[in-house]
């Protein structure tokens, strides 16, 4: 991939030419994502939407492509702005998980991370089955089921959502053709951190499901064309209720996602 070069490159400069300063030793580490600390694999998930629907969730799996801390907050919706970062990156896992967030157990990449010991103070996921700058890509990144219910009615859910050709956004202008890579589709960035990676520790990400389902109105939501009695997400933001999954999934909220730098004991 594109990025880990660049990330590799960065860590190659901080070897030789910043080892001995503050902040710039080299170091290997382990990294975990989970769920809420409270969720239970045995249990559903529930809780209240700011919409006010009753969610509980069966099903919810996360592919995580990889994982990256930036020494600086990038601005990822600017036009100018490119999907790789270098300079900034000051540790990264180069995946992947598939992580159960219904499950508050850390659950290991399958990577192990390398940077520097250098402060950070911005997160990225990188949610992508390869190449973040691909034009096509079918790898389910989430696979979601459960109910939601308001007003006494009831909708059993389920949906899967990929970013690929289905997510791309058409460039506004013919003289802007790059102005809305895939890419940036892919990248939830920036979630704010303030930590600078120890020796001896692990980088953590818990991801809070209810975040996706913020702006998510059921009433909405379509039946399933396969699973009679059954509503289904579209893999596309062609509806209200598939479009605002979509953008609680991939907004770098601290309600929904966090990085900490962590102990072994805390794991």
């Amino acid at each position: 991939m594109i990025r880990q070069r660049s990330v590799s490159c960065l860590l190659f400069a901080c070897l030789t030419g910043c080892v001995g300063s503050t902040g710039s030793d080299f170091i290997e580490f382990k990294a975990y994502a989970a769920g809420p600390v409270h969720a239970d694999p045995s249990a559903p998930y529930s809780f209240t939407s700011d919409l006010g629907f009753d969610v509980t969730l069966t099903r919810a799996r996360l592919h995580i492509g990889a994982a990256y801390l930036d020494s600086a907050m990038p601005t990822l919706g600017a036009q100018a702005t490119s999907c790789t970062l270098p300079g900034l990156y000051v540790a990264s896992v180069p995946g992947p998980v598939d992580v159960d967030v219904l499950n508050g157990t850390p659950q290991p990449f399958s990577a192990t991370g390398e940077g520097t010991a250098t402060r950070a103070l911005a997160g990225e996921l990188w949610l992508t089955g390869g190449d973040i700058e691909a034009l096509d890509d079918s790898t389910v990144i989430l696979d979601v089921a459960g109910s939601a219910v308001k007003d006494g009615a009831s909708f059993p859910f389920e949906g899967q959502v990929t970013i690929g050709q289905n997510r791309a956004i058409t460039a506004s202008s013919p003289a802007l053709p790059g102005s809305h890579p895939i890419c940036k589709q892919r990248i939830i960035s920036p979630v704010p951190v303030d930590f600078a990676p120890r020796g001896g520790g692990a980088l953590l990400v818990r991801v809070n499901p209810a975040g996706w389902f913020s702006n998510v109105n059921f009433f909405k939501l379509s039946p399933s064309a396969v699973s009679p009695g059954t509503f289904a997400f579209s893999d596309s933001s062609s509806d209200q209720p598939s479009r605002n999954l979509f953008g609680g999934l991939t907004q770098a909220s601290l309600d929904t996602y966090t990085f900490a730098w962590v102990a072994p004991p805390e794991l």
